[in-house]
This record gives structure tokens, sequence and C-alpha cells, in this order.
């Protein structure tokens, strides 16, 4: 597989996260703090805005274990390998949301 197509997927699984997540209540609840005063305060704006920080937040995370792997085996360029951990690991991300 290619790696853009595995990043691809990557993508796919954490914006499925971003509405799905356990975590998307708890985000909702905290609007009032990370919202910016500029922003519509209306119901459908914190809601998008929610999901696209969960969302953000899986890939970000996802990366983690695939960054220290390519440490660890002193690699200097992203693989197909260091794509599929960090593929599994949002899959593993995602989980939670689908039970």
């Amino acid at each position: 597989m290619n790696p853009q197509t595995i990043f691809i997927a990557i993508l796919g699984v954490t914006l499925l996260n971003g509405f799905i997540s356990p975590a998307v209540p708890l985000v909702f609840l905290l609007a009032p703090v990370w919202l910016p005063e500029f922003a519509p305060h209306n119901q459908i704006a914190v809601l998008y805005g929610t999901s696209l920080i969960v969302s953000v937040s899986t890939l970000m995370l996802s990366g983690v274990p695939a960054g220290i792997y390519e440490a660890v085996t002193g690699r200097k360029e992203t693989d197909q390998t260091s794509m599929l951990i960090w593929l599994g690991t949002a899959i593993l991300l995602t989980i939670p949301g689908l039970l």
C-alpha cells in the first residue's frame, strides 16, 4: 500500500472518532473554555468545533507511537510500517466510540 493511501485512511478514522468518541460530550461541555468570543455560540458551531478538536487530538495522539517507532529504529523517512502503526493506533483510539 502507498503511504499516502494509508494516511487518507488515518484521516477517515480520526474523523469518525471525532463524531463517535466518548470524549465528545466532555469537550462540548468545555466549550466556554476553548470557544473564542467572536465565534457563534450556537449548538451547531460548538458541535462542529468539538468534533474537530477530538479529530485533531486523535490524529496527533495516534501519531506518537509511529514517531517513537521511527526514532527507535533510526529511520529518516516515514514508510509503510510507520503509517500502519499510526493507522492501528488511530483504530484503537476509535474502538471505545464504536462500543
